[in-house]
């Protein structure tokens, strides 16, 4: 692993732990096993290391979300697996559900919004709005669109992470068909 990837990861678990302001640069530069000096010589400071960890969150997310994505196949089916791999993703890695949740919350919201973060941007609402040119999916507002394919899979993640449901492949599939029949065309 490259320090980089090193930082981003003890960031991530220390934030998960801790949050933003409890996740001092030299507690990340321990945790990393990393000199502080060289947290430095990546990011001129803790902001630019959130902006940055954001960036590869967004990433790494959609990279899992869209892994065995095809065109090919029917929108449904993409609909469904994608939906699954989102859930599978942060329900495997919590510490980016947790971040990502932090930082949506935060002040540095405002200043990451730009033309490749806000809605109707990214890789998920890309989707969804191809799914409207299609007329596989009805045809709504893709905010719309992305809070329910997002919201609910985050909502699920959740109840699934702090033990108040313990989804199997069975439930997560009727939540799914639930989701298809709202927005089904």
């Amino acid at each position: 692993m490259d320090k980089v990837q090193a930082i981003f990861k003890s960031t991530l678990r220390l934030i998960h732990q801790f949050g933003f302001h409890g996740t001092p640069m030299s507690q990340i530069a321990k945790h990393a096993d990393v000199a502080i000096g060289t947290i430095y010589h990546y990011f001129e400071s803790k902001d630019e290391l959130i902006f940055a960890l954001f960036k590869y969150c967004k990433k790494e997310v959609a990279e899992y979300i869209f892994k065995d994505d095809s065109i090919e196949k029917e929108f449904k089916e993409r609909f469904f697996a994608l939906w699954l791999n989102f859930v599978r993703f942060y329900i495997d890695n919590p510490e980016y559900l947790s971040f990502l949740d932090q930082f949506y919350s935060s002040p540095y919201l405002q200043q990451a919004l730009t033309n490749e973060t806000i809605c109707g941007q990214d890789h998920v609402s890309a989707f969804l709005h191809e799914g409207v040119n299609a007329g596989a999916v009805k045809n709504l507002d893709t905010n719309i669109l992305s809070v329910v394919f997002i919201g609910t899979a985050v909502s699920t993640v959740k109840r699934h992470l702090h033990s108040l449901h313990q989804f199997d492949k069975k439930s997560l599939n009727h939540i799914i068909e639930v989701i298809w029949d709202g927005i089904k065309k």
